[in-house]
């Protein structure tokens, strides 16, 4: 057990790197490994916080000046206090106080609606801004969300994070975020994804034939489950932990963070390090705030938005760290995902998504991947 930790924490070193993007303003080339000094700090804060459970209303929340003439403007998410995604936009409030000179000033609020309804509050106006926990909520706007839950793109949060902060960021924003009607500033980590059950090791897609999985109900999700031969169903997160242990399902698939967050391990006897998707965490505003700024305040909520995401990138990496020693030593079984036998299962889930929505996808994710011999470069022009 002690090797097979040592193991993994190597793994999670190697993955959890990464340096800026040449694309981006001078002033936001951090390097990663600068932020993630920063970002260490706030480690045990995140390990003592309690997640609390989303509201169901959210108050009024528009922009206003207040009596020192500064603009201020709210940012919802539905996770607790505690989570990396709630720390990252305390860093990003911050950095906007900082380089606007007290101009402009940002309040957080904790613990909102779900990232369908917040879609929705920050396109029609009533909210000012948000961070939405997984890029395919959008599916319900543009189809072409479904991207994201397309398996095996990104072998890595180095791959990923290049990637959303290049062109796959700029494509995604350009073809459903404005077309929806807001801004989108940048792409935060919300993981990669792995899956657990109780039935037994899943290495090879055919462990998972029979099983019954919890799943978001995105079509190209459920369709690789199909083509693993597990069945589907779906769930709200917070009932899963208690559907897990009364065995109504047999598994899921999530990043670290939820997994642990849920405590899901513990009612779940097999982790498979599969990589399978990863999920990012659009950070949209609405347009009516976003034209109410001067050129040089959009610049610095833009700049702002992807220095404290690679904040909380790092920080999300780190915290998985924590979690995944904990969850090796409460017992649990890791085994590794065969990667070359997942992806020739999962060929005619991309053949479908190319023939529905072309290729521009493919051929701009395999600019940041570096394996030749991953799905992205097989489809990609």
């Amino acid at each position: 057990m002690k090797k097979l930790l040592i193991a993994l924490i190597a793994l999670f070193v190697l993955v959890g790197c990464a340096g800026g993007n040449d694309d981006l303003p001078q002033s936001t080339r951090q390097n990663r490994d600068d932020i993630a000094r920063a970002s260490a700090q706030a480690l045990s804060q995140f390990m003592a916080a309690n997640v609390a459970t989303p509201a169901a209303i959210v108050e009024e929340v528009t922009f206003e000046v207040d009596d020192d003439g500064a603009l201020v403007f709210n940012v919802l998410h539905m996770n607790g206090e505690g989570h990396t995604l709630h720390l990252g936009l305390l860093r990003f409030a911050e950095e906007v106080l900082e380089r606007s000179n007290g101009e402009l000033r940002v309040e957080v609020h904790a613990n909102s609606p779900g990232d369908v309804t917040l879609i929705d509050l920050v396109n029609s106006g009533q909210a000012d801004a948000a961070v939405i926990t997984i890029v395919s909520a959008y599916a319900g706007v543009a189809e072409l969300a479904n991207f994201e839950a397309l398996p095996f793109v990104f072998a890595s949060y180095e791959e990923a994070w290049a990637a959303y902060e290049g062109a796959v960021g700029d494509w995604f924003t350009r073809n459903v975020i404005i077309p929806s009607g807001a801004q989108g500033l940048a792409y935060w980590t919300n993981g990669l994804r792995h899956f657990t059950n109780s039935v037994r090791p899943i290495v090879v897609p055919e462990d998972m034939a029979g099983l019954v999985m919890r799943s978001p109900q995105t079509p190209t999700h459920l369709a690789m489950y199909e083509a693993f031969g597990a069945m589907s169903m779906a769930m709200p997160f917070g009932q899963l932990r208690d559907a897990l242990a009364a065995g109504e399902a047999d598994g899921q698939d999530n990043p670290f963070g939820q997994i642990y967050g849920g405590r899901l391990f513990e009612v779940q006897d097999y982790l498979t390090l599969s990589n399978h998707m990863f999920s990012a965490m659009p950070f949209i505003m609405s347009n009516d705030l976003w034209n109410s700024l001067t050129p040089e305040h959009q610049e610095i909520v833009s700049e702002s938005a992807v220095i404290a995401g690679r904040y909380q990138g790092n920080l999300a990496v780190d915290v998985s760290l924590r979690q995944m020693q904990t969850i090796v030593a409460s017992g649990t079984r890791i085994d590794h995902a065969d990667h070359a036998a997942f992806l020739e299962a999962v060929v005619p889930i991309w053949e479908d998504h190319m023939e529905r929505f072309g290729n521009e996808f493919a051929t701009l994710a395999a600019r940041y991947i570096t394996d030749t011999n991953s799905l992205a470069h097989r489809f990609a022009d």
